[in-house]
């Protein structure tokens, strides 16, 4: 029996398409369960009629056999002038009918509003669950990152999707085994030692001017991240939000702000790697779940290095050199044994160069997926 794909139109309808991924991956001891009600009233509003976002089901004998979604970025319209149709929310049993239907659906729906290409996946966020995994199935992802099976590189590349880009995501640990700071790369000592800007100031984030600081990294991220591969610029009141809620459950020493006679000049942003308190919630954040994750957060031993960036004007400075030794001297600081860094654009070359100088490897690859919709029918 063939697989049917509709569009997600209830409340039961989404609490199947939720559940489906758990089951699906049941087994998969890497894998790390969103939190059921927070995914839930994030979802909602994909059932209004007119939204951006669709969700589709593919079943069979009543039963859910894959998922998918669809998105319409406005912002990426405008800022890039091109037309995409986003999938996300790829899960998929192993067989290559049901993976058909479920890009069918969403290459039929994306046309009916423009779309030139279909790319994905990616969820309803561009820094969301970005690409399926190709290398480190065995490792648990970071947050925000999603984690997939080995057959989906697969399935989607016989439905005739071709290699957009990959995006990957470092590692390196802070420590060494006998529990010493594990010292910076000489050449990257080097380089930040050498840098000789006229009113430079690297410091902190003050804690009881978040706000201010986070505006500070703001600018920076706008000009610095300009040119980057499909980078469309996040409003400041976004940045602001997103920043105070990461920033509520870690340490002023993992925002490191850079300024010239006052001036934004860089920034470099570290978290806690929350993943490894949301595992321990299994998927459920009630009744007991948000005691599981506030008592793990404190059990963290890993940062995430989200973010860095210096103004064009002091590209080549070693400016980068000096933000990255002083973002991992404040999560050594914090009490931090691991730092990871996710995700980065393969295609960045000057962001790979900076993170591989610091002694980082990869350790887990993403690859995004690209379809051509003008030839199809």
């Amino acid at each position: 029996m063939e697989a049917a794909v509709r569009r997600v139109a209830s409340r039961r309808d989404l609490d199947r398409f939720i559940d489906f991924p758990t089951r699906l991956h049941a087994g998969d001891k890497a894998r790390v369960p969103p939190l059921r009600a927070v995914l839930r009233r994030r979802l909602r509003g994909a059932l209004d009629e007119g939204s951006n976002r669709q969700l589709f089901l593919a079943e069979r004998a009543g039963e859910v056999v894959g998922t998918i979604s669809l998105l319409r970025d406005r912002k990426h319209e405008q800022h890039r002038g091109e037309v995409i149709g986003f999938f996300g929310f790829f899960e998929c049993v192993d067989e290559l009918e049901v993976a058909r239907a479920l890009l069918d659906a969403v290459s039929a729906a994306a046309r009916e509003f423009g779309a030139e290409r279909l790319r994905g996946p990616r969820n309803f966020s561009r820094v969301e669950a970005v690409g399926v995994t190709v290398e480190g199935h065995d490792v648990p992802p970071p947050m925000l990152a999603g984690h997939s099976p080995a057959w989906y590189p697969a399935l989607l590349e016989a439905c005739g999707m071709v290699l957009h880009h990959d995006v990957l995501a470092f590692d390196a640990a802070l420590v060494t085994e006998s529990g010493a700071p594990r010292e910076l790369p000489r050449e990257l000592s080097s380089r930040a030692d050498a840098v000789a800007i006229d009113g430079l100031v690297v410091r902190d984030a003050n804690r009881w001017r978040v706000s201010r600081d986070l505006k500070l990294a703001h600018a920076v991220f706008t000009d610095a991240f300009r040119d980057v591969p499909d980078n469309t610029p996040m409003p400041l009141r976004q940045f602001v939000a997103i920043g105070w809620v990461f920033l509520a459950v870690t340490d002023h020493r993992m925002l490191q702000i850079a300024t010239v006679h006052g001036e934004p000049a860089g920034f470099a942003l570290c978290f806690p790697e929350l993943n490894e308190a949301v595992a321990r919630a299994k998927g459920r954040l009630f009744p007991f779940g948000w005691l599981r994750i506030l008592l793990g957060v404190r059990r963290v031993r890993t940062a995430s290095f989200k973010l860095i960036g210096v103004m064009p004007a002091f590209r080549g400075s070693g400016l980068h050199a000096a933000m990255i030794r002083r973002a991992i001297d404040g999560v050594q600081r914090a009490g931090f044994q691991r730092l990871e860094a996710s995700l980065i654009d393969a295609r960045n070359k000057p962001s790979r160069g900076l993170v591989e100088a610091s002694g980082m490897t990869v350790y887990k690859r993403y690859r995004m997926y690209d379809l051509d919709l003008s030839t199809e029918q």
